[in-house]
């Protein structure tokens, strides 16, 4: 198994799968690869019932995120519920059954458009570690971790929360409230990652932010152990 394969299955540590989820993966080329609009996002849904287990669908996902991360393009899946008779396409809020996660994203401040340096990265693992301290002291359980190729994903289980307006006011005011607390000149918390069809990185797989260079290298999301 290589490295890719072994990281991308540690995601489902994360991302729960049963024999009802349905699982969508999205595509997307970076900005700077010149191809045609119609080649720059693409959409693939896995159904645990179409498959003889849940074993098979996410193998059947992980084949295909491989493949097409290895084409160039950037990996996501839907992290939240998506509903039983989702028939296709692009996931929207009002596919989302209920919420499962709760993402907190940390990521560089300023401009992003470009890998994130190791410092940079450092900098947003010492800022989760503090992040993740506080909400344990407000009674959340401890999160899963990931380093999303330019930063750090914490991900906190919601127990499939209803995907309604209160909740994503409540994500959306908890949000704001620790960028408030926690920002600084290096490293931020993205207060816009609070809509229920999020899409969010698949670890195992190459972050390609627009161009790397020296001392700014793409990285392989992964799983924190």
């Amino acid at each position: 198994m290589t490295t890719q394969q072994s990281e991308i299955k540690k995601s489902w540590r994360i991302f729960t799968v049963s024999n009802m989820s349905i699982l969508e993966l999205r595509a997307i080329r970076p900005s700077e690869t010149p191809l045609q609009p119609s080649n720059r996002s693409l959409s693939f849904t896995f159904k645990a019932s179409d498959f003889s287990d849940t074993d098979a669908c996410k193998q059947a996902f992980e084949e295909k995120a491989i493949e097409l991360n290895n084409l160039g393009y950037n990996i996501y899946i839907i992290m939240n519920q998506i509903r039983s008779d989702f028939c296709g396409g692009s996931v929207k809020d009002e596919d989302i059954t209920a919420r499962q996660l709760l993402l907190i994203d940390i990521d560089r401040s300023g401009d992003t458009k470009n890998p994130a340096s190791d410092i940079e990265v450092k900098a947003a693992e010492a800022l989760s570690s503090e992040v993740q301290g506080y909400l344990k002291k407000h009674g959340f359980p401890e999160p899963e971790r990931v380093m999303s190729g330019n930063g750090v994903h914490l991900y906190y289980k919601l127990d499939f929360l209803p995907n309604n307006e209160q909740a994503t006011q409540t994500i959306k005011t908890l949000l704001n409230h620790l960028a408030s607390k926690f920002n600084n000149s290096i490293v931020e918390i993205d207060t816009t990652v609070f809509n229920a069809s999020r899409i969010t990185k698949m670890p195992g797989t190459i972050a390609r932010k627009g161009i790397e260079s020296e001392g700014r290298p793409y990285r392989m999301a992964k799983v924190y152990d």
